[in-house]
């Protein structure tokens, strides 16, 4: 199983509900759409928000080529391409268990 982690930090520009909202609406649409999603979740961080990021996303694939397929799928590039302008910094980790 091949778990993917991506967080980011929101502008301060913009509202944070609001776009921890669509962020999470934007990639759960997903399930369903992109086949190989195993688990998909948007979660907000709690926790010092001076140090930390306030959102990502936590999912799920059956090996690399799922996490691939999701990573070139339209729907997830498109996705991705809105978030980008409601975020100022990116993280990302993916690991095999």
């Amino acid at each position: 199983m091949i778990s993917h982690v991506v967080s980011w930090t929101l502008r301060e520009d913009l509202d944070r509900t609001e776009s921890i909202a669509r962020i999470r609406e934007l990639l759960t649409d997903l399930i369903g759409t992109v086949s190989s999603i195993r688990s998909l979740e948007v979660v907000e961080n709690v926790a010092y928000p001076d140090k930390n990021h306030d959102v990502a996303v936590v999912a799920t694939f059956d090996d690399l080529a799922g996490l691939d397929e999701y990573q070139v799928h339209p729907e997830h590039q498109a996705a991705a391409a809105e978030i980008r302008g409601l975020v100022t910094a990116r993280a990302a980790i993916d690991w095999q268990s």
